[in-house]
């Protein structure tokens, strides 16, 4: 707003008219880099800007709106930073395991939007538009942190990322591409071995919801439908004809 009331000098102008203290390229990233500048640089350029301002009225006048303006960049400056700190200080989400990774390469070797093959192609995260805590009793190790979803992570090539970043491209949009994966042909299969693998303690904790809507994809496919199966030494029983998973202690037939 200063900026366009001052008539939109260039960096050079304002550097100039500063003494060149901050240069030029200071100012730039000031306004043009998402990372915060100093209080400092915020400060001279804004009081700069509100002098050269063509309407702040008389002389008394230009002096309160500049006292004004100077307590208001303190302000927002302040309440940038403590944004900024926050943010930085939030908790990391949980890494995503080799079976999660193994499951989106295997399901989508392309990009999942585009079908881009040949630029370089990313797992990111989507946003969850619902997340819903899950208390400890509906997990097998509770006390464990948040097993990763396989439902959120998609595969994006770098033009896609960006039209994200920028956009262009919607969560919405996303989660119907990521959806479009699980009816793949041979996406059973992959999530029967991504099954297996979560049994067998590839994941930190066993989200029951994860495992159940696995269990569901893998039904789709009549030739997994076997025989029941047990895992971790008999700890574990896998129904892929019902879809059902059960926990006890069962007879173990093998070295699994």
């Amino acid at each position: 707003m200063l900026h366009q009331r001052a008539g939109c000098p260039t960096t050079r102008d304002i550097a100039k008219r500063l003494g060149g203290r901050p240069r030029h390229t200071t100012i730039h990233n000031a306004f043009a880099k998402a990372k915060l500048p100093s209080l400092d640089v915020v400060t001279a350029v804004a009081l700069q800007l509100a002098e050269r301002a063509r309407d702040l009225g008389t002389e008394t006048d230009r002096e309160e709106s500049l006292d004004n303006i100077d307590r208001r960049i303190d302000r927002l400056w302040k309440q940038a930073r403590h944004e900024e700190d926050a943010q930085a200080n939030q908790a990391e989400p949980p890494p995503m395991s080799d079976a999660t990774r193994g499951l989106m390469h295997a399901l989508s070797p392309e990009c999942s939007e585009c079908g881009e093959t040949r630029q370089f192609i990313d797992i990111v995260l989507m946003e969850d538009p619902e997340p819903t805590p899950w208390p400890p009793g509906f997990r097998k190790t509770g006390e464990q942190p948040e097993a990763p979803d396989p439902w959120r992570p998609i595969r994006l090539c770098r033009r896609c990322q960006r039209n994200h970043q920028d956009g262009e491209l919607t969560e919405q949009q996303l989660r119907t591409a990521r959806s479009a994966l699980d009816r793949r042909p041979g996406a059973a299969r992959h999530y029967a071995a991504y099954l297996d693998q979560i049994l067998l303690g590839a994941e930190p904790a066993i989200d029951s919801r994860v495992a159940a809507l696995a269990a569901n994809i893998v039904r789709t496919d009549p030739g997994l439908a076997a025989a029941p199966y047990v895992l971790n030494h008999g700890q574990i029983k896998v129904d892929r004809a019902h879809g059902s998973l059960s926990w006890g202690q069962y007879e173990c037939t093998d070295g699994h």
